[in-house]
């Protein structure tokens, strides 16, 4: 099987005829032709059926159409990619779940890290956990950085090691409430976990289960105290969103003060959430030598543990 075979039934499929794919492909018809055939004999299925009024995909050619779409996709990606790394040297993809100060570590980079005649490219993406282990393993994204609860960080070591993944611990801490600075809630310095109950909660929205939040908070956590909520996709959502609803609160990891000052926030401690998590930086074994990553891993990390 060929890639080239792989297109022609995708023209043929879209066109409806041999003959009007072979025009929009520039081939002759009856390459075409013996192409589809000596696929078809190779698979032993029929992809179209040869009807008066055109080729009309039979089941197993709808089936096979959708995989070829997917494997043809995957290659122009692929070559994409790979042209980019060609024209540009200096290109860093970076994915991270919950971790503010990734897209610091990102200005940082940017501003200080000498990138050539060829200039430099960052690409950052916001996403989930599992995202992120997904796309370090395929070669998609450089280095990641994910929040884990500690009680899970063992069953993701063995996860990420089966990968053939690297992991680098960046900093361990037990989560905070993100507010505005005049919160009714501000006033204290430890929030009592039952106050909560009179406050609209926004949250993430990539769906994490009740039970990985009890782990990273409180195994007794009620994802129900608050009878409010708004759920958020990005992190420019997540500072908008505590901003302007009104009394709005989030649990969050610490951040950095000169973060908080810049938009208006504070955090405050809550002694009811006194499970530990853990920030961690991921990536292939293939990169550990790539000058870009370390220098972003070091500023990561710088960024990580400034004083909250």
């Amino acid at each position: 099987m060929k890639l080239q075979q792989l297109e022609y039934v995708i023209a043929i499929a879209q066109e409806g005829s041999i003959t009007r794919a072979a025009k929009k492909l520039f081939q002759a018809q009856p390459n075409i032709s013996t192409a589809l055939k000596e696929l078809e004999d190779q698979l032993s299925i029929q992809i179209f059926n040869r009807t008066p009024s055109g080729m009309l995909l039979t089941p197993e050619g709808e089936e096979f159409l959708a995989r070829a779409r997917g494997i043809i996709d995957d290659v122009k990606s692929l070559e994409k990619d790979f042209k980019e790394r060609s024209m540009q040297s200096t290109i860093l993809k970076v994915e991270c779940a919950r971790t503010p100060y990734s897209a610091a570590a990102v200005a940082d980079i940017m501003n200080t890290y000498p990138s050539g005649e060829d200039g430099m490219t960052i690409h950052i993406l916001e996403t989930s956990m599992p995202r992120v282990l997904e796309d370090i393993a395929n070669g998609k994204c450089d280095v990641g950085v994910v929040r884990s609860p500690d009680s899970y960080s063992n069953m993701l070591l063995e996860r990420i090691q089966s990968k053939n993944m690297v992991t680098k611990p960046v900093k361990k801490y037990n989560l905070v409430l993100l507010m505005r600075a005049d919160h009714p809630l501000a006033a204290y310095e430890d929030v009592p976990f039952e106050k909560l109950a009179d406050y609209p909660e926004v949250l993430y929205g990539d769906g994490e289960p009740d039970i990985v939040r009890r782990a990273s908070i409180n195994q007794s956590f009620d994802s129900d105290i608050s009878k409010k909520k708004v759920y958020i996709h990005d992190r420019g959502n997540q500072l908008t969103t505590i901003s302007n609803v009104k009394n709005a609160y989030m649990w969050v990891s610490p951040l950095p003060k000169w973060l908080l000052d810049r938009v208006g926030l504070v955090t405050r401690k809550c002694s009811f959430a006194h499970n530990l998590n853990s920030d961690i930086i991921i990536y292939r074994k293939s990169q550990e030598n790539s000058p870009l990553v370390k220098a972003y891993i070091e500023s990561l990390i710088r960024f990580a543990n400034m004083p909250d």
